[in-house]
């Protein structure tokens, strides 16, 4: 996929518009990320102003905020930001990657958890390169399920589907590189785990988009198989622990961006 790919088709953006609906589950059942992995993205510093962009619950934000920056979260859908704004040191918009609503050179990073991959990238990636300050960077976080356990690997099965070919992580590195916006990509990756219930397992689970659109009855059957997994692998009063692989990618405005942004307007003061 490149930047001049076309935005996601129709079953991709249906996709993307039902996070709304489980904005609570979603909240409940998605890890966070570790904070190693921001470290290394926005440097050990404090004071920088962050955008989280495609920012959902504010999952990344929190992470962000915690770190001592100041942090603007924007999402398309106000059902996320509603339990965004309940956590501290955040502030909200409601906008796209495609649109965002910030001045140019505004803000020195750009955080993306988990979300880069809905963008339409021809578009998003001239606009964050636009908001950014000339030394900015761009970061961008997943969370990959570590399947090389035999159990995680069952619970991806049931949530991705039977025909699901594998090639568990979206990988933006060409997007980016064909892009004449950014340089200077580097990768890192990072472990953690999230400590799950038996709920908390089925919250996962429903947080996913797949399993989000799918109809009443053949939802219930994704989790009755998630349930299954629980019940044969966790050992209570312990909890069940997933692993993660979080895979991180930075990278700076291109030179090209960095003089185009100055054509367009001046950079905004730093607040």
């Amino acid at each position: 996929m490149s930047t001049d790919d076309p935005a996601p088709d129709l079953s991709d953006r249906a996709r993307a518009a039902s996070f709304g609906a489980v904005a609570a589950a979603y909240d409940a059942g998605r890890p966070t990320f570790p904070v190693d992995a921001l470290t290394w993205i926005l440097g050990p510093g404090r004071g920088l102003q962050v955008l989280d962009l495609g920012a959902g619950t504010g999952k990344l934000a929190a992470v962000a905020a915690s770190l001592g920056h100041d942090v603007v979260a924007v999402d398309p859908s106000e059902e996320m930001l509603s339990i965004c704004r309940t956590r501290p040191g955040i502030d909200t918009m409601v906008g796209a990657a495609e649109s965002i609503p910030l001045a140019h050179g505004s803000v020195d990073a750009v955080i993306v958890g988990q979300a880069f991959h809905w963008f339409d990238h021809a578009r998003a990636l001239p606009e964050i390169a636009r908001i950014l300050r000339p030394n900015g960077v761009l970061g961008l976080l997943w969370n990959n399920y570590d399947t090389v356990v035999p159990w995680v690997r069952r619970v991806h099965r049931a949530i991705m589907g039977e025909d699901y070919g594998g090639g568990d992580s979206f990988d933006p590195m060409t997007i980016l590189l064909q892009s004449d916006m950014f340089a200077a990509i580097e990768t890192a990756k990072f472990k953690h785990w999230q400590d799950l219930d038996r709920g908390g397992l089925r919250k996962l689970a429903l947080s996913h988009s797949r399993v989000a659109v799918l109809t009443e009855s053949r939802r219930e059957a994704v989790l009755e198989q998630v349930d299954s997994v629980y019940d044969t692998s966790a050992r209570p009063p312990e909890p069940l622990r997933m692993p993660y692989i979080t895979g991180c990618y930075r990278a700076r405005p291109s030179d090209l961006a960095n003089y185009r942004r100055t054509l367009d307007a001046p950079v905004a003061p730093h607040l």
